[in-house]
């Protein structure tokens, strides 16, 4: 590891991380307003839960059936999955992931950044380590922005913070499942854009597979091979119990395409831009 390559990489991605970060705590204070709201229609999101359509898409989103016992602790669950959520988090891990190694190449800098007096495994290393900063950050996000939105908009029903805090725990193993992947894609290309492509366009197959399964029988069976399989954070929740098979399974994802994309970077060719 290098401290000079994890301070400059860091203060590239300084303000990105700032104000992504602050961004998520800010829409999920905003969005336990709406918890607020959900009580006082309580009956009428009873009745619209009911809906074999809403039943369907919120199995999608949240990983079980929300028309059970409807609590506030329950209902924020679907702020931890709100497509906003994704948004944000994964265009800070996507622009740090691929900017760090890709985009070093692409721009020409590439070589500057190599012939500091460390190693390529210790610049991959060191500029992961921001990654995996960024992944913390937008995993925590969503804890600190319930718990500041619950004193500021004074909710009816308190959150169970002993139940949610394991949902940004499993979030943190979903982000560093794709952190990992955006490292080996930015490792193994010499475009920025390139790398973008490859990871959109996986995270585009697999919101299709967990979206087709909810009504298509022959897709189920791929269901396992959509990030979202694993994290449902409406059963972590009511089972107030981590995940760990689940967990473990986008970890060890993570850490083995991070593997991979070391071995690759350490051994290949840099082009001249």
């Amino acid at each position: 590891m290098s401290a000079a390559v994890f301070r400059k990489t860091l203060r590239d991605a300084t303000l990105l991380l700032t104000l992504l970060g602050v961004g998520l705590v800010l829409f999920d204070i905003l969005a336990t307003r709406m918890l607020i709201e959900a009580h006082k229609e309580l009956p009428l999101v009873r009745l619209w839960l009911e809906r074999p359509f809403v039943k369907m898409m919120m199995r999608m989103a949240l990983g079980a059936d929300l028309a059970g016992e409807l609590t506030s602790t329950s209902l924020s669950t679907f702020i931890l999955v709100h497509p906003v959520y994704f948004a944000l988090a994964w265009t800070l891990l996507l622009a740090i992931g691929t900017g760090i190694l890709a985009g070093e190449i692409g721009s020409g800098t590439a070589d500057l950044l190599l012939a500091l007096p460390v190693s390529r495994c210790g610049v991959y290393i060191s500029t992961s380590l921001v990654l995996l900063l960024a992944a913390v950050v937008v995993s925590a996000a969503p804890l600190l922005g319930l718990w500041l939105g619950q004193h500021l908009w004074s909710l009816p029903e308190a959150l169970d913070f002993e139940r949610l805090w394991r949902v940004p725990v499993n979030l943190l193993a979903l982000n560093l499942c794709l952190a990992g992947l955006s490292a080996l894609a930015s490792a193994c290309t010499s475009r920025r854009g390139k790398a973008l492509g490859v990871l959109l366009a996986g995270i585009l197959v697999s919101d299709l597979i967990n979206v087709l399964a909810q009504f298509w029988d022959f897709v189920r069976h791929f269901e396992f091979l959509g990030f979202l399989y694993y994290y449902r954070p409406l059963l972590v929740v009511r089972n107030a119990a981590l995940p760990w098979p689940e967990m473990a399974i986008l970890l060890a994802v993570g850490l083995g395409a991070w593997l991979v994309g070391l071995w690759q970077f350490a051994r290949r060719d840099i082009p001249a831009v």
